[in-house]
């Protein structure tokens, strides 16, 4: 499940929960980051960051939770995240013609 986090109206984390989530308190990774994270009634601990753990001193919320709107790549995401009418494409099944194949045994 993915989750867009922020203040107010500006989003700033787009991240990847592995497990279901308490509104209050959940482990995180950051899509497009190099590191993992704890939410705690809207305050980020940051785990495993190259610079070094700490917590965050401004509060987040969760401005989205749309697995819709949060479909596709982190910079899609973030450039279509103001109309809030944005719906990103479902991924197609990519299928394969067995008599396609050109590779030379």
């Amino acid at each position: 499940m993915k989750l867009m986090l922020g203040t107010k109206d500006n989003p700033s984390l787009l991240i990847e929960l592995e497990q279901e989530m308490s509104p209050t308190h959940f482990d995180f990774w950051v899509v497009n980051g190099a590191w993992q994270g704890v939410f705690t009634n809207g305050y980020i601990t940051v785990l495993d960051c190259p610079s070094g753990d700490f917590s965050s001193l401004e509060k987040t919320e969760i401005l989205c939770d749309n697995p819709d709107r949060l479909r596709g790549d982190y910079d899609t995401v973030f450039a279509n995240f103001d109309n809030v009418d944005y719906v990103a494409p479902v991924p197609k099944r990519v299928v394969f013609d067995d008599m396609d194949d050109d590779i030379p045994f």
